[in-house]
């Protein structure tokens, strides 16, 4: 595991080095805590559409599993 130093501008903004940028190639983070330390997962293009795609709907918790059940299904077809 590699590790860099990077600081956070008076707003909370985090620099990432160039070197990360490039390898990553994204352009979306997703934030996790975990045992006190900050992890950064980056947003695989293919996910990024799917992001608050339920935000606003009135759906039940078994309408939601059916649907992500059936895009998963859709995701798994396109990378066989």
């Amino acid at each position: 595991m590699r590790m860099e130093i990077v600081r956070m501008d008076k707003n909370g903004r985090i620099y990432l080095p160039a070197s990360l940028r490039k390898r990553f190639k994204a352009e979306s983070f997703y934030v996790e805590e975990r045992e006190g330390e900050i992890v950064l997962i980056p947003v695989r293009k293919k996910l990024k559409k799917y992001y608050g795609m339920f935000r606003g709907k009135n759906l039940s918790a078994g309408e939601i599993d059916r649907l992500i059940e059936e895009e998963t299904e859709k995701l798994l077809r396109e990378e066989v």
